[in-house]
């Protein structure tokens, strides 16, 4: 099929860590946009890398809940691609991507609606709180930026090309990078500077993903990105993608709730001493 690499020529060892690695890395680099908003907002101070590590927990959730499309998408899309059926293919990258869409807006309006009474759960001192209200408002507007980004990394990982999501998850993080210090420091915006910078670096790598697979690689042939959705292909992706879908947005959750015991017990120290742990955890 167009713009596919076939996994089942060459020594096997050299194929695995040729797909591996780079999905590794791909995962590094999503959980390392987190890292850098708190490495540069710890220079202001506790109250805020705490504001931060609050809703840190919800952009990991949020990220859970975006792997039923990018699992969706890698086993199904494999799967149709291992079988020869390109239409299946098609269909089933389509389809990732609609629903990824529909999850995407639905949580993200949630957070933003319902941000105050939800950071609330941690406890913390009124201005800590409307500054993670404020923050968490503008990322959870990204929200359908990584979504469907989790979903295109997917159909490429299924095509076997992991190193494209890999280049183009990394130019983002390099502009997080760089944004970050010159919004909270130069422009003088401290925590919506970091927001700010989050956003403009995943709708970066939404665009670079769209103009990748529309103009450059022309993938399975082409396929449209959304499409009306059909019982046959959501009930399989469903059943790829949610339980592990559901086991990490459980852990996230769970996660949470011990983030409120860590704000009752220590204050706004005791929760950003828990989510910055937590960051560096998970790096393994």
């Amino acid at each position: 099929m167009q713009g596919t690499k076939n996994l089942t020529k060459g020594p096997i060892n050299r194929q695995l860590f040729n797909l591996a690695i780079p999905i590794m890395a791909t995962s590094f680099i999503q959980m390392a946009y987190s890292l850098t908003d708190m490495a540069w907002v710890g220079r202001l101070g506790s109250e805020a890398v705490a504001a931060v590590g609050a809703v840190g927990i919800l952009t990991w959730m949020s990220g859970s809940i975006a792997l039923l499309n990018k699992v969706g998408s890698e086993v199904s899309v494999g799967q149709s691609i291992g079988a020869r059926s390109e239409q299946d293919a098609r269909q089933f990258a389509s389809h990732n991507i609609s629903i990824a869409l529909l999850i995407s807006v639905c949580w993200a309006a949630l957070l933003f609606l319902f941000a105050d009474p939800i950071l609330h759960i941690f406890e913390l001192k009124e201005h800590i709180t409307q500054n993670a209200v404020t923050y968490l408002r503008i990322v959870s507007t990204g929200l359908p930026f990584v979504f469907l980004s989790a979903a295109f990394t997917g159909i490429y990982n299924a095509a076997g090309r992991s190193k494209t999501p890999f280049y183009i998850s990394g130019t983002g993080l390099i502009m997080n990078i760089i944004l970050d210090p010159l919004f909270i420091f130069g422009f003088g915006w401290g925590t919506v500077g970091a927001a700010l910078a989050t956003w403009l670096s995943e709708a970066t790598v939404f665009g670079i993903f769209i103009y990748q697979l529309r103009y450059k690689d022309n993938l399975l042939g082409g396929f449209p990105f959304l499409t009306r959705l059909k019982k046959k292909y959501t009930h399989r992706i469903f059943k790829l993608g949610l339980p592990v879908a559901t086991l990490n947005t459980l852990f996230a959750f769970v996660n949470m709730f011990l983030s409120r015991t860590a704000s009752e017990q220590g204050g706004h120290i005791g929760l950003m001493a828990f989510t910055t742990g937590g960051q560096i955890e998970a790096i393994t």
